[in-house]
């Protein structure tokens, strides 16, 4: 994994789960050499079903592009072995529960005084100090916690949580590697490494940054459905076959809608003028707009709506991604070949760089590389066996 632009940063990644493997992962992409150091137990997430030939999909896919080293840190020789490749890196991850790391000889303190320009990233799902400490956390209760639930779901109904595995581990783990690539810049100006801590709930307030600051000026966030509080159209109709979602965020969206939908008489109605007019008046805008889209099909109002410059999509599926023109032009699955797995299909980077691409490699079997490591530190995987820089 050498080109990218963090080529010759190192890492060692000794989370577990979801939260802090991705930001290794997402790390590895962009260039960065990435142990995943693990115990012989194993991160327990390799338990997590489904399984590509015994391995959980959930552990190929948050560890792309690394090498994988088992470590016992009770044994005196493996901490030894642990703390020379923390020696040599730039970054360390982990997400142990608040102490454990101090206990096993992967403290900031303790490495911090091994590497001065280490940047030492620590996830945590409460933080470090107050009463929830202690408990574990995982991406449904955050999302409980933080409120999300609030918000979420039908009129009227039930909390409900959104249901996709991960949604509030992985932006997490987009924090980490926003707070890691900082850290590295200051150490630029510095020269000393620096302690980033995040946890799951201040990611999670960041994440509903818009919905939380409308509660706090006064107003009431609540579930409604597929629509939003603060815009009007701006949700899923049914159309003949199906749903397609409509979206006009400004003026021009607004009337070029009414005039795609050969209803221009809705753009002079007083009741609809602008958006907080449509607010007010949502019931009806809805109902005059839902009787229009509820004759013709999904297909027909992609092509209208689209020639007119309106926003619209019709939801789909995972099965879309390699039958959807646009995802295959685009390039935003890749195919990752690997010596275990076969062929894996993953999302592709989420990143562009105009000289060296953002690539991904493949995941590594538990603890794959550890005699490499053992015995050639940070220049294991080198197919020309130079170190990395």
């Amino acid at each position: 994994m050498n080109g990218g632009p963090l080529d010759g940063v190192r890492v060692v990644d000794a989370s577990a789960g979801a939260v802090g493997p991705w930001a290794g992962s997402l790390l590895a992409q962009m260039g960065a050499r990435v142990i995943k150091l693990e115990s012989p137990q194993g991160d327990f997430i390799r338990n997590i079903m489904p399984t590509q030939r015994g391995l959980s999909t959930t552990y190929l896919s948050m560890n792309y592009g690394k090498l994988g080293l088992e470590l016992d840190m009770k044994e005196p020789q493996a901490r030894a072995t642990a703390h020379r490749l923390i020696t040599g890196a730039d970054v360390f991850i982990e997400n142990f529960r608040p102490g454990v790391a101090d206990r096993i000889g992967l403290g900031w303190s303790e490495l911090s005084a091994l590497n001065s320009r280490l940047v030492y990233a620590s996830a945590s799902g409460f933080g470090w100090s107050g009463p929830m400490v202690k408990i574990g956390a995982t991406d449904p209760h955050i999302q409980a916690f933080s409120g999300s639930t609030s918000v979420n779901g039908r009129p009227g109904g039930h909390r409900q949580r959104v249901r996709w595995y991960g949604h509030f581990d992985v932006n997490t783990s987009l924090c980490i590697v926003q707070g890691v690539l900082a850290a590295l810049l200051d150490r630029q100006r510095s020269g000393r490494g620096r302690l980033v801590r995040i946890t799951m709930v201040e990611a999670a307030m960041a994440l509903q940054r818009v919905r939380i600051g409308e509660h706090l000026s006064g107003g009431r966030p609540r579930p409604m459905g597929t629509g939003i509080t603060y815009l009007a159209p701006d949700r899923a109709f049914e159309a003949l076959d199906g749903l397609v979602v409509v979206t006009a965020a400004s003026q021009a969206q607004w009337r070029r809608l009414c005039v795609a939908l050969e209803r221009p008489d809705l753009a002079d109605d007083p009741r609809f003028a602008d958006n907080p007019a449509r607010l007010r008046n949502r019931d009806a805008l809805e109902a005059a707009l839902g009787e229009v889209i509820a004759t013709r099909s999904c297909g027909f109002w992609l092509r209208v709506l689209g020639r007119a410059r309106v926003p619209c999509a019709r939801p789909g599926g995972f099965d879309d991604f390699r039958q959807n023109v646009h995802f295959r032009d685009a390039g935003l699955l890749q195919r990752v070949e690997t010596p275990h797995w076969g062929s894996l299909w993953a999302p592709g980077t989420p990143w562009r760089f105009a000289r060296h691409p953002a690539a991904l490699g493949p995941p590594p079997a538990p603890g794959e590389h550890t005699k490499e490591i053992l015995s050639r530190g940070w220049q294991a995987g080198d197919p020309d066996g130079e170190a990395a820089r």
